[in-house]
């Protein structure tokens, strides 16, 4: 069902009522999921929704390799309307825009206290080929990381470090996951990401493209600080309680180990990983 809306924004949106709607339906599977079959991500609340549409009014500015985002449907409640006057005003003209009531709306919202708007974004990264190809591709390799803050901790601090992307394997929660996404403070809209890999092409990838690989291993005997990390580089980081899986280790050209205090042999895998990146971008280079 649609009807015009009453209140004046310069743009075209309609009003969806009926719980079964195509659209509400959409939206309610993918805020749960986290993507919609498509692979647009789902977010909720204006910060993220804000954060996404200035990456969408970025797009094609950057001067490295990054993801590009396009917002292709906003969701709104009708109570919210007004609030988020501004940042409707300010959408690309092919994005949908929807108004719904707002009871409507927290029956389609994932959070507990719902903010009133959400979001599909569209994010495309290069080609994975493109990153290998880089002069001295960084990658942090995601292998059995199972809570969604950890890998969205991740993300963020593989932007901040300079890493090329971020890569899964498939025992690895999806980084759009809602959690990953929120914890990724806008990373999961910039930083290349390419999910559910299995573990030999990946390897395969990465080899022939003469990509050294490391383990992120605190019973190894070299320490990251003795090792050059400059080069085409993948870090492979392991589940939060048994780190990385014997196989993975072995297949890995190196082993390496962050010096820790005695008696100390384990720290959360989103702070190990960001020691590697941060190793690494100091070796090459970082003021």
């Amino acid at each position: 069902m649609a009807d015009e809306n009453p209140i004046r924004i310069r743009r075209a949106f309609h009003t969806v009522v009926s719980p079964t709607n195509s659209l509400l339906k959409l939206y309610r599977s993918a805020l749960r999921e986290g993507a919609t079959r498509e692979g647009w991500m789902a977010i909720e609340g204006p910060v993220i929704v804000a954060e996404a549409l200035r990456e969408d009014l970025a797009a094609g500015n950057a001067g490295y390799a990054r993801s590009a985002s396009r917002i292709r449907s906003v969701l709104v409640a009708s109570s919210a309307t007004e609030q988020f006057r501004d940042l409707l005003e300010q959408l690309p003209e092919d994005a949908e825009l929807a108004q719904a009531p707002d009871a409507v709306f927290r029956s389609v919202a994932a959070t507990v206290n719902p903010q009133g708007i959400a979001a599909l974004v569209e994010v495309q990264p290069p080609e994975f080929v493109s990153i290998l190809r880089q002069r001295e591709p960084l990658l942090l390799i995601g292998c059995g990381v199972q809570d969604p803050g950890n890998l969205g901790t991740m993300m963020r601090s593989a932007e901040a470090f300079g890493a090329s992307a971020l890569a899964t394997l498939k025992s690895t929660v999806s980084p759009l996951n809602p959690k990953a996404v929120r914890a990724s403070a806008g990373a999961a809209f910039r930083l290349p990401m390419y999910a559910g890999f299995e573990e030999g092409p990946l390897f395969t990838e990465l080899d022939h493209a003469g990509v050294r690989t490391i383990a992120a291993d605190p019973y190894a005997p070299a320490a990251i600080t003795a090792c050059d990390l400059r080069g085409p580089l993948a870090i492979l980081t392991g589940n939060e309680a048994g780190g990385l899986e014997p196989e993975l280790s072995r297949r890995a050209e190196s082993r390496l180990r962050i010096p820790m205090q005695p008696g100390i042999n384990s720290i959360n895998a989103a702070t190990a990983a960001a020691i590697f990146l941060y190793e690494a971008a100091r070796q090459r280079g970082l003021k």
